[in-house]
């Protein structure tokens, strides 16, 4: 037997016993649930603070007034007062329905329409807030619900038996439709 036989022989043996055994055609998902979760966290956590800061001030936030002053700042002039109260419960809201898992798929909707209203409202700052107003969380924030339209919460979350769970495609493109025209639609309405 020649060494490059050997070589065969004992590189065989080496990965005998690790086949994926596949014969159930179940996908292997390992963390998924897991790393679901931490995003879920991530953006509930990090999209209610906003809204708790819009709506009531907590954490050294503008309140009501203050936030819709800050809109006419960023060009909205029509309804501020209406489109804070709006904006403020949808992040509180949404917030909490995706840190639970529940209705991800429509709570990340109006979390992704904040998000592209504020990206739109901030674009003319440059991307980077060191430079001006930046955009650069927003758009993190957005990708962020924009994942989550389409996996869904997860394993770890309240809608485990949901429909939409077993097929998120459907929903979440229904859903991204439904942040699109919630996000024009307030830039119509209210620029």
């Amino acid at each position: 037997m020649s060494s490059g036989d050997d070589f065969s022989q004992q590189s065989t043996s080496l990965l005998s016993g690790v086949e994926d055994d596949r014969s159930d055609d179940t996908p292997r998902q390992g963390g998924l649930g897991l790393g679901l979760l931490i995003l879920r966290l991530a953006l509930g956590l990090t999209m209610g603070a906003h809204g708790l800061q819009h709506l009531f001030g907590l954490f050294g936030g503008p309140g009501i007034g203050g936030f819709a002053r800050m809109l006419e700042t960023f060009g909205y002039h029509k309804q501020t007062t209406l489109l804070s109260w709006i904006t403020g419960i949808t992040e509180v809201g949404g917030g909490v329905l995706v840190i639970v898992g529940l209705f991800t798929p429509l709570a990340a909707a109006g979390l992704l329409g904040v998000a592209a209203n504020a990206v739109y409202a901030k674009f003319h700052g440059g991307f980077f807030e060191g430079q001006g107003q930046g955009f650069e969380l927003e758009l993190l924030l957005g990708a962020a619900a924009l994942s989550l339209l389409f996996t869904g919460a997860g394993p770890i979350s309240l809608e485990r038996n949901t429909p939409w769970r077993k097929r998120p495609l459907p929903l979440g493109l229904a859903s991204l439709l439904l942040a699109a025209a919630a996000a024009v639609v307030v830039i119509v309405l209210t620029r």
